[in-house]
């Protein structure tokens, strides 16, 4: 194996807490918005449900290859070729992954919090804090995430309860009036956005230790995250309404500048901005690594560490080229983003899934034959 380190279970129900919140912190609320309007909140708590079976197709793979990474995992059931045309089809999705979430934190950082600072240089920035993560190892990650954890969880629960005697119910009013289609859409859109993205999670699975509660303690750590995110959404909601809601990219960060209490709790959105900051990263290492690592594999180096550094440029140039401002990332990327999720994280699983019991199950057929002729 590439890495000797190994995740423990807690470090990878934190990770998957993280990895679910990540920029998503910031963008969910809008994203599920824009299809369930005023009833966004019961399509996000409905999307749960299809959110964990999502995670489920993951784990799955995970018990029939428990050895095996995604990358690997393609190679083995699809064959030699095949196989190595849909990993890098996984890869490059990483890739595409790592250099959005690297391109989020410039555009918002330049347009919210520091207006005269180029977008290039918080790009390098936040690259070459990547790679001396991704130097570190495996190891070390899981431990930052420990550490981050608890800050990013307090900010959180700080924003939302400084934020209830704002709230106003008439905002989710009228209630189950959105149309079905778009109802529908909005549960599936919540689902996929925010557990299909955890596919990069196969990567690491592998180098997880074992342990009698590893899928409890990771469904639950993804559960707490999804209830987290349609808190997100049902706080902005009932404070600002379907409306600003879906049309705000940066909607908690915008909740946060509402906040006075007594003129003495106030201006707290630079915590929320740095709590998005260090979810962001933990997603943006996810798919980094994952990355690099699925590189390292599918071109079987003994070691993942030389392709760190080409990794960090190639990621530099791409997430300052992939798009030319918010405004271009908002209207295009984002929701076509949620087709490549889908197709990534439900319709790819099912189909090596099925591939792989049906060569499973030809396989105890001929041996029962030959056993029988014996």
């Amino acid at each position: 194996m590439l890495i000797q380190e190994k995740l423990t279970i807690r470090q990878l129900s934190i990770i998957a807490f993280l990895g679910i919140i990540g920029d998503m912190m910031l963008i969910y609320p809008t994203l599920i918005a824009y299809s369930g309007h005023q009833d966004a909140w019961i399509c996000s708590l409905l999307s749960q449900v299809l959110g964990l079976g999502i995670l489920w197709l993951i784990y799955k793979m995970h018990q029939m290859y428990p050895g095996l990474s995604l990358i690997e995992i393609c190679s083995e059931v699809l064959g030699k070729w095949i196989g190595a045309i849909l990993a890098a089809g996984y890869l490059f999705y990483f890739l595409i992954g790592a250099a959005v979430c690297i391109r989020e934190v410039g555009d918002f950082m330049t347009t919210q919090v520091y207006l005269r600072t180029p977008i290039r240089a918080i790009i390098l920035l936040f690259v070459v804090t990547l790679g001396w993560a991704a130097l570190k190892g495996l190891g070390t990650f899981g431990r930052s995430a420990e550490i981050l954890a608890p800050f990013i969880v307090l900010s959180l629960i700080i924003l939302i309860c400084c934020l209830l005697p704002k709230a106003d119910s008439s905002n989710l009013k009228p209630f189950l009036n959105t149309p079905l289609f778009s109802f529908i859409n909005g549960i599936v859109r919540g689902a996929t956005v925010s557990y299909g993205e955890l596919i990069v999670i196969s990567m690491y699975l592998p180098y997880v230790a074992h342990g009698v509660h590893k899928r409890r303690d990771m469904f639950l750590g993804t559960l707490l995250g999804g209830i987290m995110l349609t808190s997100f959404l049902l706080i902005g909601l009932l404070v600002v309404g379907a409306e600003q809601t879906q049309h705000n990219i940066y909607i908690s960060y915008i909740l946060a500048q509402k906040i006075n209490i007594g003129d003495f709790i106030q201006r707290i959105e630079a915590l929320i901005a740095t709590a998005w900051l260090a979810s962001t990263f933990i997603k943006t290492f996810l798919y980094s690594f994952g990355f690099i690592l699925g590189l390292a594999q599918l071109t079987r180096m003994n070691s993942y560490k030389p392709l760190i550094l080409p990794t960090m440029l190639l990621l530099f140039a791409m997430s300052v080229v992939i798009s030319p401002n918010a405004i271009f990332y908002t209207l295009t990327i984002m929701y076509a983003w949620f087709d490549w999720d889908f197709t990534v994280s439900i319709i790819i699983p099912v189909f090596l899934l099925l591939i792989s019991l049906l060569k499973r199950r030809s396989k105890q057929q001929r041996s029962g034959k030959a056993l029988s002729h014996k």
